[in-house]
């Protein structure tokens, strides 16, 4: 594809914070809802969006690696997303959360984010993880991956009366109770399915 910074109006130096206000810009701009299905305009704006999208996920991609190669003296062995994502899909959620952990603030990306909400899930915070999934949809508004997730995040606790994305507040986090740790272990056993792996599996 095109120059990823080329594609989003910034230079290659530009930090973290620039990329994603830069991608959010075009995003808003460009997003096809913007645009009625008899516009002429519409197909090509669906086709901006798209090489936007693939631009951003890229520089992401770059940065999170280049990220991992820094780390890697010193401090111990580091993972990649996709390492974490296998931790996820293979149940060892106490090693995915060690590894999300060792990522500084700043570099961590939607991805990031998406992971957590299901370690924290799996551990029965599900406020904090709700929160967290909230995090990387608003990071990445057009990730299908994140929306299916947070639609059935929403399915799943609506069983407990509540949408954890219909309100701006969150409840302070507390110990989880038993509703709340049946409900992160299938939300947990959602993702890990959509991933490839099982958690719970079907007797």
């Amino acid at each position: 594809m095109n120059n990823p910074y080329k594609v989003l109006g910034i230079s290659p130096n530009a930090t973290d914070t620039e990329v994603k206000n830069a991608y959010r810009a075009l995003a808003r701009k460009y997003h096809p809802d913007n645009y009625a299905a008899d516009n002429p305009l519409a197909d090509l704006a669906t086709e901006k969006m798209k090489e936007i999208n693939e631009a951003y996920e890229q520089i992401q991609r770059e940065r999170a690696a280049a990220s991992q190669s820094r780390s890697t003296g010193g401090r111990g062995k580091s993972y990649t997303y996709a390492d974490i994502r296998a931790m996820v899909q293979n149940r060892r959620f106490r090693e995915a959360g060690a590894a999300l952990a060792a990522i500084p603030v700043e570099e961590r990306v939607a991805d990031w984010h998406y992971l957590q909400s299901i370690v924290l899930m799996q551990r029965g915070f599900v406020n904090d993880a709700a929160r967290e999934l909230e995090i990387a949809c608003n990071m990445e508004p057009d990730n299908q991956e994140y929306q299916q997730a947070k639609q059935m995040f929403n399915q799943q606790s609506a069983g407990f009366g509540q949408d954890y994305y219909g309100q701006t507040n969150y409840r302070p986090r507390r110990q989880a109770d038993g509703c709340d740790m049946c409900m992160g272990l299938l939300w947990a056993d959602c993702c890990c399915e959509c991933m490839g792996g099982d958690l719970i599996p079907c007797c």
